[in-house]
């Protein structure tokens, strides 16, 4: 199962009911989390997520309100007696940011940090269940967008077809699924001869503090589910370019564009108080998120 958590939907200054910019994406309970903005290690606590199924964490700039709240997290992590590796994906130099925080604080985390520096382009493998593949965008700093891919999963399995082979219900049946070959009464038995052709991964691009890009249609144009800024409305457009940021229409005209199936709105300025409403439009479905909203795919 996969799921979507904003812990965070705020852009540059917090307020009362929007903080800086982290997303929690849960597939089958381990976690990744993409923007580690100040208060991020709160949003967890509050949404009730577990800091061991953490598996990775992604940085798409180094602007604070996506990155003051890494070192206080990686920090927790170490004081709850975390063993496990984890892995902190980012721009080029956020090795040097992470090693100098820690040096100074005099602070030595308990558990293995893998730091991969990124200039885009890349793609990393996450293991048996996704991958993330960097993609570069528009804004006043080197900035970058991920897009998470859940590797195809095996068929349905065909109960009839398991039962003409008289394969007994139980371990073997687990196997199969999991796309194994099994031994039974002589003979071995393959995956394909009781699966159904294999279920495509769910994708889901990531792309904030960013004006319209290549890289935007780019993660629109690979994405059933898109996260994407949305700092002004289309008023204020002029202000949108100043700080190279989108508008709540660019990013839906660009989703409506590239056939993406859900839309997710965020980053939002702290100018607006107002909460906006969900719509439909051409059958794309746009959510405009709030801090703790909680979304399974």
């Amino acid at each position: 199962m996969l799921e979507i958590i904003t812990l965070g939907t705020g852009s540059a200054v917090p307020g009362l009911f929007r903080n800086h910019s982290s997303t929690a994406l849960s597939h089958d309970g381990e976690i990744t989390l993409f923007d580690c903005g100040e208060a991020t290690q709160h949003q967890i606590q509050k949404v009730r997520l577990r800091h061991s199924k953490i598996r990775s964490i992604f940085i798409s700039h180094v602007h604070g309100d996506h990155l003051f709240g890494l070192l206080g997290l990686l920090t927790t992590l170490s004081l709850n007696g975390r063993d496990l590796p984890l892995s902190l994906y980012g721009p080029v130099g956020l090795g040097e940011y992470v090693a100098f925080n820690l040096k100074f604080i005099r602070g030595d985390l308990l558990y293995p940090l893998h730091i991969h520096e990124f200039s885009g382009g890349e793609t990393f493998d996450l293991g048996p269940q996704a991958d993330v593949r960097i993609v570069p965008l528009k804004h006043s700093v080197p900035t970058f967008g991920f897009l998470y891919r859940e590797k195809d999963k095996p068929g349905k399995f065909d109960v009839d077809a398991a039962r003409r082979l008289n394969i007994p219900p139980g371990p073997l049946y687990g196997k199969l699924q999991k796309g194994e070959s099994v031994e039974w009464e002589g003979r071995v038995i393959r995956p394909e001869e009781v699966l159904g052709p294999p279920r495509k991964g769910i994708t889901v691009g990531y792309a904030l503090d960013t004006e319209p890009c290549k890289g935007t249609h780019l993660l629109a144009k690979n994405s059933q589910v898109l996260i994407h800024d949305a700092t002004y409305k289309d008023e204020d457009r002029t202000h949108a370019r100043r700080g190279k940021h989108s508008t709540h229409g660019e990013a839906v005209n660009l989703a409506l564009k590239h056939g993406v199936r859900q839309l997710i709105l965020t980053h939002f300025s702290q100018r607006y108080l107002e909460f906006f409403q969900n719509e439909s439009r051409d059958g794309l479905e746009i959510i405009y998120a709030y801090d703790g909203m909680r979304l399974v795919l």
